[in-house]
């Protein structure tokens, strides 16, 4: 590999990866209305949570056509705790409204009615306003895994012939222009957790007036960690279209669909990461993934997305609760090493600004990853070997380390240290504010 070398201008002038502070990502999946106690409210302040996801169903807001309901009180006090804590809602429109709109012989689609659903998405948004928070609109959930692909029929990838591609866009559709007929500035995203299943809906026609595509970049059984897509190069079930670069980065997934968002509408489409994370026990190359590796997954993902211009990520979830152990805590309250993982993120990087990749970016998947940022009078660097193989970082005074913290928060002892260890592990080194680190490849070993 040929030798790197990053030299980075100082802090004023550093030309940053992301908007704001490297915070303004971090979202998570909630689960208060699956059996989350609302005495954890408290965990997305001390994780430094910006944005959640949560949802009132629409039967609830709707029991009769044409009759609608305020938030339930429950809601409205996680509302109240959202804007006083500065937290945004990424709000599911969710799901079937059977006791509204009951199925027929001669309309068996009554309960997902675009017309309607965009009726109760028009009434959500107002009481959102009203309440105060920041919000943005998701156009249902994984729609070929919930109701709309068993309902309407189709392929799960949204090759044709796949109605439920059709049907979901017509959705969209409705949604968009009838909430933003009345609020033009509410944003809208779309979902889904198949990555193909968005260039058909481009192709079917998402409308232009849509804000963003909210993805759910699960990597299954063939990646050994965030940086790895899902997808190859040439993926039969995502033909005709190219998901990915050669390498199968993550970096490259985002970047080819928001290519083709430019493509199809014209313009640079938003994107949004309403669920990613791991299951304790889930298949990889590496073996089971064990609560260890979900940690350490977790500030990847995060650094990873930062990266690539998504917007927020959604970690998947903050408790158990009916999807099995995915959660940050267990539904016994039992918190994760993932839980500590991404509080040590927040307090070491949170108020900080991702500014420059310096080792990794012509290899995102595999060797050392190192990503430098800022703030005012601070520069720190987290770095992880993105193929998680162990290697060692050298402490030979090319950087001025002043400390170093692991996954955990644990401060690691420097005193007589040659060298650190680097792996699967992100570790966080504070360095001098006016220093400016130099990359070669001779650093690790």
């Amino acid at each position: 590999m040929a030798f790197l070398c990053a030299c980075l201008a100082p802090i004023a002038h550093a030309q940053s990866l992301g908007d704001g502070p490297f915070r303004n990502t971090f979202g998570l999946v909630v689960k208060f209305s699956q059996g989350q106690p609302m005495s954890q409210l408290p965990m997305l302040d001390e994780l430094g949570v910006r944005w959640v996801r949560d949802a009132v169903l629409w039967p609830d807001m709707e029991p009769k056509a044409g009759q609608y309901n305020d938030f339930p009180a429950a809601f409205k006090q996680r509302l109240a705790y959202y804007r006083e804590h500065k937290i945004g809602v990424v709000f599911v429109l969710a799901f079937a409204n059977g006791k509204a709109y009951p199925a027929t012989k001669e309309n068996p689609l009554a309960p997902i009615d675009p017309e309607a659903y965009g009726r109760y998405a028009v009434h959500v948004s107002g009481l959102l306003k009203k309440a105060g928070v920041k919000f943005v609109l998701q156009v249902w959930n994984e729609p070929h895994n919930f109701v709309i692909g068993k309902m309407v029929g189709g392929q799960w990838n949204g090759k044709p012939p796949s109605p439920w591609v059709k049907h979901y866009v017509s959705m969209v559709r409705e949604v968009t222009e009838q909430v933003k007929a009345q609020d033009a500035t509410v944003k809208i995203i779309d979902s889904e957790d198949v990555w193909v299943a968005h260039y058909w809906f481009l192709e079917e026609g998402l409308p232009k007036s849509l804000d963003g595509l909210g993805i759910h970049p699960y990597s299954g059984q063939s990646a050994p960690g965030p940086e790895v897509a899902a997808a190859y190069e040439k993926t039969g079930w995502a033909l005709p279209f190219q998901l990915v670069d050669r390498d199968r980065s993550f970096l490259s997934a985002v970047r080819r669909l928001r290519e083709q968002g430019v493509k199809k509408l014209g313009k640079k489409l938003e994107v949004w990461i309403t669920e990613w994370g791991w299951a304790i026990g889930t298949k990889s190359p590496n073996g089971p993934v064990d609560e260890h590796m979900v940690a350490a997954f977790l500030p990847r993902s995060f650094i990873a997305s930062a990266a690539a211009g998504v917007e927020v990520l959604c970690w998947f979830s903050a408790q158990d609760s009916v999807d099995g152990n995915w959660g940050l805590i267990a539904n016994n309250g039992t918190r994760r090493p993932a839980y500590q993982a991404f509080r040590t993120m927040s307090a070491e990087l949170g108020d900080l600004v991702l500014t420059k990749q310096i080792a990794g970016k012509g290899q995102p998947t595999q060797g050392v990853q190192a990503y430098l940022f800022t703030g005012a009078d601070t520069r720190k660097v987290a770095l992880w070997s993105a193929d998680n193989k162990p290697r060692t970082f050298k402490l030979d005074g090319r950087w001025a380390v002043k400390k170093a913290v692991d996954l955990q928060g644990k401060e690691i002892d420097l005193k007589n240290l040659k060298s650190l260890p680097v792996g699967l592990e992100p570790i966080y080194l504070s360095i001098g504010a006016n220093d400016n680190p130099l990359w070669s490849d001779d650093l690790v070993q």
